[in-house]
């Protein structure tokens, strides 16, 4: 009888397991999260300090004076009527530009034409004393866009009364025909002066217009703003509207309201919050800082070393740390959202070259209200010199746009 064998049973062997499926590894996700954590970080490492750096070039409160400091450049030599500067300590973009400046120093002032460029970086202009006597070789000199000095009386010939409003100095300069009932008021621009105002008075007395030069809180000799900074116009609205309320009491019905830079802002604020609104027949902006963050942005674009750009989303943080930081409110700066508050005609001068408020932003308040606003745009102008650029061209807009204003 034949005996079957059994089955084989399978063999095991000891120390051995049926293997896993293999386990996903999850160290992209650290990967990813540390990366996005220091992404993070740095955005609100360069959100903090750039929204220091929005306090200290922005917002911070450094008034300008009629008593200007002699840094801007030295004299090389004088040379019949051709002077030579070097570039002094606090020279601006505007040293080498071919533009028309005010120029002073120890002993006098004079106007000094467009410059020409030397090979060894100083540059030559032609120079008209104007009061002292001239300058010598090593003297410091002061670059002033203003281009007059002094009051109206002094740098213009006009008949002019140093007033106060809302306890701040202000210049009146009556108008030639004691019947006109309009006035042209100037407001400036950050941390200006009434100075810079004066170009404006020349041209509003030409048109038959009596004028006013405000100054306003934060300036020398005005109040301070209890917030300690600049606020574009939220607060210093109040003193432009002290000012229309002064004019209607001297009898003067209607006005012109000119701002230039800041002093943009502050004519914006004004006209989207006063109950004198109505007053207003006509508005003259010259290069107007209408949009604070558009103005942040543009400063950004080349605020790294090597004229390299901020990161937008670096901006962004910086303008909401800002926000907390210092009490900006982007929205109430921000003119260009709503324009509603224009409804008057308005003449706009700005410079293409303008560093400071690019021309995009009169560009766009143009485009909103297109029956309204009349933009001339300056070529190579820098910021608030589209007059020293062309004065003549300057003068004859502003001129033309204020005489029918005068009848």
């Amino acid at each position: 009888m034949t005996v079957m064998p059994a089955p084989e049973r399978p063999r095991i062997q000891v120390g051995t397991s049926v293997a896993a499926p293999p386990r996903r590894s999850h160290r992209w996700r650290w990967w990813v999260a540390a990366v996005l954590g220091l992404v993070l970080a740095g955005h609100v490492a360069g959100g903090w300090y750039f929204s220091g750096r929005i306090d200290s070039d922005v917002l911070a409160v450094t008034p300008g004076t009629m008593t200007p400091a002699f840094d801007d450049a030295q004299v090389v030599s004088l040379v019949g009527d051709r002077i030579t500067l070097r570039r002094g300590a606090d020279a601006a973009a505007n040293f080498e530009a071919p533009a028309s400046y005010g120029l002073s120093w120890a002993g006098g002032t004079g106007h000094a034409g467009p410059a020409v460029v030397n090979p060894d970086g100083t540059v030559t202009r032609p120079l008209d004393l104007v009061t002292g006597v001239a300058p010598k070789a090593g003297q410091g000199a002061a670059i002033e866009r203003a281009y007059y000095f002094g009051d109206p009386a002094k740098a213009l010939g006009l008949k002019t009364r140093t007033v106060t409003i809302a306890g701040a100095p202000a210049w009146y300069v009556p108008a030639a025909r004691s019947s006109v009932r309009t006035v042209a008021i100037f407001v400036h621009g950050r941390n200006g002066t009434r100075m810079d105002g004066l170009r404006f008075v020349e041209a509003a007395h030409r048109a038959g217009l009596p004028a006013l030069v405000i100054s306003y809180r934060n300036d020398e000799g005005a109040p301070a703003d209890p917030s300690g900074r600049l606020q574009y116009g939220v607060t210093e609205w109040r003193d432009l509207d002290a000012a229309v309320a002064w004019a209607q009491k001297q009898g003067l019905r209607r006005v012109v309201l000119a701002g230039q830079s800041m002093g943009g802002a502050v004519v914006a604020a004004f006209l989207e919050h006063s109950s004198r609104g109505s007053a207003v027949a006509a508005v003259f902006l010259d290069c107007p800082m209408l949009s604070l963050s558009q103005m942040v942005t543009n400063g950004a674009s080349s605020a790294l070393p090597g004229g390299l750009a901020v990161p937008g989303s670096v901006v962004w943080v910086a303008e909401q740390i800002a926000g907390v930081r210092y009490g900006v409110d982007w929205g109430a700066v921000d003119y260009l959202d709503d324009t509603s508050w224009l409804r008057v005609p308005t003449l706009v001068t700005h410079g293409t070259a303008d560093p400071t408020v690019p021309v995009t932003t009169s560009e766009q308040l143009r485009d909103a209200k297109p029956k309204l606003v009349k933009l001339v745009e300056f070529p190579r102008a820098l910021h608030a010199e589209s007059w020293n650029f062309d004065m003549y061209r300057w003068d004859g807009a502003v001129v033309t746009f204020l005489r029918p204003l005068a009848r």
